[in-house]
């Protein structure tokens, strides 16, 4: 009787296999939320040790050491960074615009970019700092 059964064929477990698929795919989906366009961008910023949080919502600029100004992430020119930055501050009551330059970058080129802001409507311009 025993030689009658029916043997199962040996099988692969798939179940495991599924599990660790799905951590890794939770795991990149969160790490990604973290990375933003600004945070994303390799920046020096300068120490400070006084200051505040940065506001909620409120749009970013960034400068990098060269002088090149980043739009949401994206390499923008000057005026079209005053019009983006006109439409964005119309519907905004605060008015505040954070501004991010790198440690490096000449002083003339931030004072410019935080004209450019002032310009186009900003009330406040924060500097990112690191604590």
């Amino acid at each position: 009787m025993a030689n009658r059964r029916r043997r199962r064929e040996p099988g692969i477990n798939l179940a495991p296999l599924v599990d660790i698929v799905f951590l890794l795919v939770i795991f990149f989906m969160v790490s990604s939320t973290f990375i933003t366009p600004e945070t994303g961008l390799p920046i020096d910023l300068p120490q400070a040790t006084s200051g505040e949080e940065r506001p909620q919502g409120a749009p970013v600029v960034v400068v990098r050491a060269d002088g090149q100004v980043f739009w949401k992430g994206e390499p923008t020119a000057d005026a079209d960074l005053l019009t983006e930055l006109r439409g964005v501050l119309a519907a905004d009551p605060v008015g505040t615009v954070v501004l991010r330059a790198d440690r490096k970058t000449a002083h003339g080129r931030v004072v410019q970019v935080m004209d450019l802001i002032r310009r186009a409507g900003a009330k406040r311009v924060a500097v990112a700092a690191v604590p």
